[in-house]
C-alpha cells in the first residue's frame, strides 16, 4: 500500500505516491492560491488513475515550507485530516530540501557541490537554504533558512560558498535578472522542470515501522519564518485603526 505525499508550500500543488524506494505516481498542479479548491481533487484523480481508492494509502507526508502561509496551512490541514481519519502515520519533509534534491536531479554536480534552492516569499523576498551534496542522492544544509531579499541572499552565499552553486526554484525564476548578476550561481534554465517542487522527495520520510499515533497530529507544523501577511495587516490595523 503506497504512501501518499503532498506539498502545497508554492503555488504548484505537488502529489506522490510511492515508498521510499519505488514512486508508483506523481503529478504538479499549477493551483496558483486555489490549493483549497484543487488539492482533494487531484489526490483522488491520481488514485484513480492507478486503480486505488483513499483506503489504500498506508501513510500521509505533508510539505512542512517554507512558503506561502494560505498554502501550507491547507496542505497540513489535509494531510492530518487525512491521516487521521484513516489511522495511518503522518510525517513532514521540508520544501527546501524537496526542491534542493530536485535540483541535483535536474543537473548533476560532483560530490561535494553545492545546491542553493530559492523559493518566492513575496514582499520582494525569497526563502533560500544552501545545502551540500552528500553521497548519490541526499542533501546536508549549509546555512539556516533565510527569508531576505535577492540582493542580500548573493551577500550571504558568497560568504558562505566557493564555487559554483546550482540554484533554481520559483524564487530564482521570480528574480533571475537579479541572482544572474552573482558569476557563483549556476542557474537552471528558466524551462526547466526543476524549478518546481516534486514531492516524490517526501517519500523519504516515511518509517514503515510506525504505526498511526494520534498524539503524532500536532507534530507535523509548517515552517513560516517569518510571521504571516494576514497576521501583520491585523496588526497594523489595530495600532493604525483609520487605515483601510
Amino acid at each position: 500500500m503506497p504512501a501518499l505525499a503532498i506539498d502545497t508550500a508554492t503555488e504548484v500543488a505537488a502529489i506522490a505516491l510511492g515508498d521510499r524506494d519505488t514512486l508508483l505516481a506523481e503529478s504538479r498542479i499549477s493551483a496558483g492560491r486555489s490549493h483549497l479548491e484543487l488539492l482533494l481533487p487531484a489526490v483522488h484523480e491520481l488514485l484513480n488513475h492507478n486503480n486505488l481508492a483513499i483506503q489504500d494509502v498506508s501513510a500521509v507526508v505533508a510539505g512542512t515550507g517554507p512558503g506561502t502561509f494560505s498554502g501550507l496551512r491547507v496542505g497540513i490541514s489535509t494531510a492530518r485530516a487525512l491521516a487521521q481519519a484513516l489511522k495511518v502515520p503522518l510525517y513532514g519533509f521540508g520544501t527546501l530540501e524537496a526542491l534542493a534534491l530536485g535540483l541535483l536531479r535536474s543537473k548533476r554536480g560532483s560530490n561535494d557541490c553545492l545546491v542553493l534552492p530559492v523559493i518566492d516569499a513575496r514582499r520582494g523576498q525569497v526563502f533560500a537554504r544552501l545545502y551540500r551534496k552528500e553521497g548519490e542522492s541526499a542533501v546536508v544544509p549549509e546555512s539556516d533558512v533565510l527569508c531576505l531579499d535577492p540582493a542580500d541572499l548573493l551577500k550571504q552565499i558568497s560568504g558562505f560558498a566557493n564555487g559554483k552553486v546550482i540554484t533554481g526554484g520559483n524564487g530564482a525564476l521570480a528574480y533571475r535578472k537579479i541572482l544572474q548578476t552573482s558569476r557563483q550561481l549556476d542557474l537552471l534554465d528558466s524551462d526547466d522542470s526543476g524549478n518546481q517542487v516534486c514531492a516524490v522527495w517526501h517519500l523519504r520520510a516515511v518509517n514503515i515501522e510506525n504505526g498511526y499515533d494520534e498524539s503524532q497530529m500536532l507534530s507535523i507544523v509548517p515552517e513560516y519564518v517569518r510571521e504571516p501577511d494576514a497576521d501583520k495587516t491585523v496588526l497594523l490595523r489595530m495600532r493604525e485603526p483609520w487605515l483601510k
